[in-house]
């Protein structure tokens, strides 16, 4: 079994519980309400469970690809695996930054700074279009959000 076979099986597992645990949402107060509660969550959810299929059919197609490698030796590590663990780490440090300043800043201001932070770690050299970005996503999201889906996302401090 490859990385991606075990991420795969894992992300599985954690979609199905989620996608579950979605559907089981209470329906809506209002029956004028068009989207229910459930629907976000349960499109996550299944979004999820088709990538993490898709994750463990390509770590079987490269499996089967690759010929059996004579095993290393033992205390030889893995080509890029310290970068590797230093980027989830720092990956999981912005996400929990993220998380935290989510109500206190509200999204726009979250969102953006977490993008901002993530492309700018991951590509430094692309600083322009990371800006960019980091401005564009978050509004854009919440307009559809906001006006299209009348879902009202926190504003912080701008609200």
């Amino acid at each position: 079994m490859n990385k991606n076979i075990i991420s795969g099986v894992v992300v599985l597992a954690f979609a199905v519980i989620y996608t579950i645990m979605a559907f089981r949402l209470p329906p809506p107060a209002s029956e004028s309400v068009v989207v229910g509660p459930s629907v976000f969550p349960g499109a996550i959810g299944i979004l999820l469970i088709v990538t993490s299929v898709i994750l463990i059919i390509s770590g079987l197609i490269e499996a089967r690809r690759k010929p059996n490698k004579i095993e290393k030796k033992a205390g030889s590590k893995e080509e890029g695996e310290p970068q590797d663990k230093k980027k989830v780490f720092l990956l999981s440090l912005f996400l929990l930054g993220y998380v935290v300043l989510f109500v206190p800043l509200g999204y726009l201001i979250s969102t953006a700074l977490f993008i901002l932070s993530v492309t700018m770690y991951l590509d430094r050299k692309a600083w322009i279009r990371n800006v960019i970005y980091s401005l564009v996503f978050p509004i854009t999201v919440y307009f559809v959000f906001d006006r299209v889906l009348s879902v009202y996302l926190p504003l912080g401090p701008l609200g």
